[in-house]
């Protein structure tokens, strides 16, 4: 049997740091669910200043006995060169990862509604506490804990 695909359009929104607005701008994705419940996201969107770019996220079949997920994730802005590798968890039609990029700083993933005509895939920043005293003082001050970078809305 085939794999199911289906492509999706909508907006991404964008902004670096807490403090700044979000940009919006198109995006694409093609849903891809492999089997059992594993899938394929690739996607794009448009930065603000950089212009178009590119991401895959592959996302496996949770484990048997629990609802743990695995998955690969690489985007031309924000995760290259390398593969990022996520763990999560797997829910009735939601899918929430994590891990760290940085010392302690850590990326943060949620896809809703994989399976259905408008789902949703957020990027959030984890900034951890130890950052807080690097910043200058002359900043905006931020605190600790996540925040949403890019927040993607899609619809079939």
């Amino acid at each position: 049997m085939a794999p199911d695909t289906r492509t999706v359009f909508g907006q991404a929104t964008f902004r670096l740091m807490p403090n700044d607005d979000f940009s919006t701008g198109p995006t694409e994705a093609r849903i891809t669910e492999l089997s059992l419940g594993a899938f394929s996201i690739s996607y794009s969107w448009a930065h603000p200043q950089d212009g178009k770019q590119y991401g895959q996220l592959l996302i496996g079949a949770p484990h048997e006995e629990s609802k743990i997920v695995t998955v690969g994730w690489v985007d031309t802005w924000h995760q290259k060169p390398h593969l990022q590798v996520f763990t999560g968890t797997a829910e009735t039609d939601s899918i929430k990862l994590e891990a760290n990029y940085i010392a302690d700083w850590r990326w943060q993933i949620e896809l809703i509604g994989l399976s259905t005509d408008s789902p949703t895939m957020t990027f959030r920043n984890v900034v951890p506490e130890s950052a807080l005293q690097q910043q200058p003082p002359s900043d905006t001050p931020i605190g600790a804990g996540p925040y949403d970078v890019s927040v993607f809305s899609w619809r079939s």
